[in-house]
This record gives C-alpha cells, structure tokens and sequence, in this order.
C-alpha cells in the first residue's frame, strides 16, 4: 500500500472528523456568550 495515498486518507479523515467538533466548539462558545 503506497504511504502518500494512506497520508491523503487519514488528511480526509481528520478533516471530516475535526470539522463538526470545531463548528460544534464556535456553537458552544457562542450560545455562552
């Protein structure tokens, strides 16, 4: 299995996964003030 393509995937992944935690977080910080 070639490592670039591997390093492409977990990118995607952290990206799909860190993307509703950070919008989640701005909701939360907001919603406090």
């Amino acid at each position: 299995m070639n490592s670039q393509i591997f390093f492409q995937l977990f990118s995607l992944f952290a990206v799909v996964t860190a993307g509703p935690l950070v919008i989640l977080l701005l909701v939360f910080n907001n919603r406090k003030l």
